[in-house]
């Protein structure tokens, strides 16, 4: 009868808890938006607390700055993430992933990319035989900042780099070309395409001879048709017409060794292929 009288007691307990708990919970938005503070140490300080585990010591923080920035209702969770990512590779500087993390949240969440670039900088200075955040800053620069001459040189620094991947030489022609160097341009995919390593490569080294020669080729082409307009009062009923008048001394052909294409109504030359890489 007395275990019974528990029983009841406890379980009436748990219940009036339960209730108290619901009615506390329905008061209190948990996931509202809130702001917070963080206050961390220096990473020179943290390295003397850990007592000799810096790397532990960096592997929490690293762990727990990734379930932090995951945190989305604290409003202001950025205010500290340079501080955050800071401490963490100052701590361990040749520590890998937290520069590319921190990039990543710098970049895609906070949606501040000087800051990520600034992290990759320390990665590319505290790994100098690491190509990737080179790499990644170029990709930045392009994509999100369109600076070109900065995603160039980004690309550059990567391509340098011990086991650096060939397509980095590749990113580096491309920002050339966007910038509307097309002669430097193709000297560049010139080389790559002679030191290919495989079709891959060199398919795409084709590819753009192919469109960079074409803007090479077809203005002056189009002037001289121009020219024999204004003389002759018509359009040259072909190509060769341009030399046996004397407006030419040579007709071009196409990277792959084909005649431009010619319509002598419209007095119009173009490239039998046409790449659009660049944005208009």
């Amino acid at each position: 009868m007395r275990g019974r009288l528990l029983a009841v007691i406890s379980l009436s307990g748990l219940l009036l808890a339960a209730g108290m708990q619901n009615r506390y919970d329905s008061t209190v938005d948990y996931f509202g938006d809130r702001s917070t503070f963080v206050s961390l140490p220096s990473g020179k300080s943290l390295k003397v607390l850990s007592f000799g585990y810096r790397n532990l010591a960096a592997d929490l923080l690293f762990i727990w700055s990734i379930q932090f920035y995951s945190t989305y209702y604290l409003t202001n969770r950025f205010d500290y993430l340079e501080r955050v990512y800071d401490t963490i590779t100052d701590i361990t500087p040749p520590y890998k992933e937290p520069y590319i993390i921190g990039a990543l949240i710098m970049a895609f969440e906070a949606k501040d990319i000087p800051m990520a670039l600034r992290l990759l900088e320390k990665g590319s200075r505290n790994l100098p035989d690491e190509w990737f955040f080179d790499h990644e800053a170029g990709f930045y620069c392009y994509k999100y900042l369109n600076d070109l001459p900065k995603a160039e040189d980004y690309y550059s620094r990567a391509a340098m780099k011990p086991d650096a991947p060939s397509f980095l030489k590749r990113m580096k022609a491309h920002m050339v070309y966007l910038q509307d160097d097309p002669k430097v341009a193709y000297q560049m995919w010139i080389d790559i395409y002679d030191h290919a390593r495989d079709r891959l490569e060199r398919d795409a080294a084709f590819n753009h001879l192919y469109q960079i020669k074409a803007e090479i080729d077809l203005p002056p082409l189009q002037e001289k048709i121009a020219r024999f307009r204004d003389k002759f009062r018509r359009f040259p009923a072909t190509l060769a017409e341009l030399v046996s008048r004397g407006m030419a001394t040579v007709i071009p052909q196409d990277f792959s060794g084909n005649d431009y294409r010619y319509d002598p109504i419209l007095g119009m030359v173009k490239a039998q292929r046409v790449y659009k890489w660049k944005r208009r």
